[in-house]
């Protein structure tokens, strides 16, 4: 029961995460993310702020519709990706 509410928890904060770094720009919450260094800063919005609503979304649908396993298993993959994008951005869309 534990894991379905820190999912749809942690989907909450992925969904406002994401509205505030889409429409209010607030790019500097992010962490990990070396803001100086990101080239097209609107490149960036658009990569980051899908990500989290979709990863907002699925964390908060995946308990409903699965069993509590699956609730770990879907946190366990959305904190997997966002490693792989922290990474992207770090390599792909910094100045050296």
């Amino acid at each position: 029961m534990e894991h379905e509410i820190f999912s749809v928890f942690l989907g909450v904060v992925f969904i406002v995460l994401a509205y505030l770094v889409n429409v209010k720009k607030m790019v500097s919450i992010l962490r990990g993310y070396n803001q100086q260094r990101i080239r097209y800063k609107q490149k960036f919005i658009d990569l980051v702020s899908p990500f989290y609503l979709i990863s907002g979304t699925i964390l908060i649908l995946v308990p409903f519709i699965f069993s509590s396993e699956w609730s770990i298993v879907a946190m366990q993959l959305v904190i997997m990706a966002n490693l792989i994008l922290l990474i992207y951005v770090n390599v792909k869309m910094v100045d050296k």
